[in-house]
C-alpha cells in the first residue's frame, strides 16, 4: 500500500536565484514534487534537501517563509525574466493549500522591470487566469507534454493533470489572450511517438502557436526509474535498446525532432518551433548505431 507523500514546512534564505539557463532568475516554491515523474530531471535535489532515501514524488519541502523573502529580494534586484519554476512543478498539489506561486506571481507583477515565464504540468494554473491576465504583457505560460497516450501518462507521470486537462487549459489561456506554448519534452523512445500527429493536431485545433522540444537528460537512477516505467507499459519491450537510446541515441531522437517539426509546420504553417539538441554535438559519448529492427513499432522511417 502507498504511504501518503511527506510534505514538510521548512524556511528558506533566498527565493529569487540566478538561472544557469535561459532564464536570469528562477523561483522555486517547493523543493520536490508531487507529480512522480519518473523521468524527472530534478531527481538529483534529493540529495541537497535531506532526502536521500525518499522517493522522487514521495515528499515536498514548503518553503513557508518564500513570499517575504521574495518580497525583500525583488526591490533590490535588477530586472529580468523569471522563470516558475526550475526544479518543482510550480502548480503541484500542495500549491492548493499554500498558494505560494499565486503570491510570488502577485508580488512580481509589481514590477514591471520583471517578466515570469511559467512550466507546468498541472491544470490549476487556471486558478491564477485573473493574476495572468492583469499582467499578461510580461507573462507566458508553457504546458509540457511528454506523450499523448493516456495510458502512458499515467505511468511515467502519474500524478500530474491529463493530457486532455492540459490541452483543455492551454486552449483556455490562449482564448484569454495569453502567450502560450507547449514543450514536448522530454522525447521519450517510441512513448512519444504514441498518438503524435493526432496529438500535435489537438494542440494545432486550440490555437497554440509555439512547441518546443528536448531530449531525455539521462541519469544514473532516473534510467532505472525509466527503465521499469518502460517495462509496465510493455513488458515485452527491449529494454536495453531502449537505454542504449536514452544515452546515445542521437539518430533516433534526430529522426524524432524531424518528424515533429515537419508535423507542425503542415499543421500550423504560422507557428515557431525551436529544439535543444546541441548537446548532441558536444557529448562524449559515442553516438549508437541504431539496429532497424528496432523501428518495429515507430514512425520513423525516414
Amino acid at each position: 500500500m502507498n504511504r501518503p507523500p511527506r510534505i514538510t514546512e521548512k524556511p528558506c534564505k533566498t527565493a529569487l536565484s540566478k538561472s544557469g539557463l535561459s532564464y536570469d532568475y528562477t523561483v522555486n516554491p517547493y523543493t520536490g514534487c508531487l507529480h512522480g515523474c519518473v523521468y524527472c530531471y530534478a531527481n538529483f535535489m534529493r540529495r541537497f534537501s535531506g532526502h536521500l532515501n525518499d522517493p522522487w514524488g514521495s515528499f515536498v519541502d514548503v518553503k513557508t517563509n518564500l513570499l517575504d523573502v521574495l518580497a525583500k529580494e525583488l526591490p533590490r534586484r535588477s530586472g529580468g525574466s523569471v522563470w516558475l519554476s526550475s526544479v518543482c512543478d510550480p502548480y503541484q498539489q500542495v500549491e492548493t493549500k499554500y498558494k505560494l506561486t499565486r503570491g510570488a506571481i502577485e508580488l512580481i507583477s509589481k514590477y514591471p522591470k520583471f517578466t515570469i515565464s511559467i512550466l507546468t504540468k498541472n491544470a490549476l494554473v487556471l486558478r491564477d487566469l485573473d493574476l495572468l491576465i492583469e499582467m499578461r504583457d510580461r507573462v507566458d505560460v508553457g504546458f509540457t507534454i511528454t506523450t499523448f497516450s493516456d495510458q502512458a501518462q499515467k505511468l511515467f507521470e502519474p500524478h500530474a493533470s491529463t493530457i486532455e486537462d492540459r490541452i483543455d487549459a492551454v486552449g483556455k489561456l490562449g482564448e484569454a489572450g495569453l502567450d502560450t506554448w507547449v514543450f514536448i519534452a522530454p522525447m521519450l523512445p517510441y512513448v512519444t511517438e504514441i498518438g503524435l500527429e493526432d496529438g500535435l493536431k489537438r494542440l494545432a485545433d486550440v490555437g497554440v502557436k509555439k512547441l518546443m522540444t528536448d531530449r531525455y537528460n539521462a541519469r544514473g537512477l532516473v534510467i532505472a526509474q525509466t527503465l521499469a516505467a518502460y517495462r509496465s507499459w510493455d513488458s515485452n519491450c527491449d529494454s536495453e535498446a531502449i537505454r542504449q537510446l536514452l544515452w546515445k541515441g542521437r539518430e533516433y531522437y534526430q529522426l524524432l525532432d524531424r518528424r515533429i517539426s515537419r508535423l507542425w509546420a503542415e499543421l500550423v504553417p504560422t507557428g515557431t518551433y525551436e529544439r535543444d539538441l546541441d548537446w548532441y554535438f558536444t557529448k562524449k559519448r559515442k553516438p549508437w548505431k541504431i539496429n532497424r529492427s528496432h523501428f518495429a513499432n515507430s514512425h520513423l522511417s525516414c
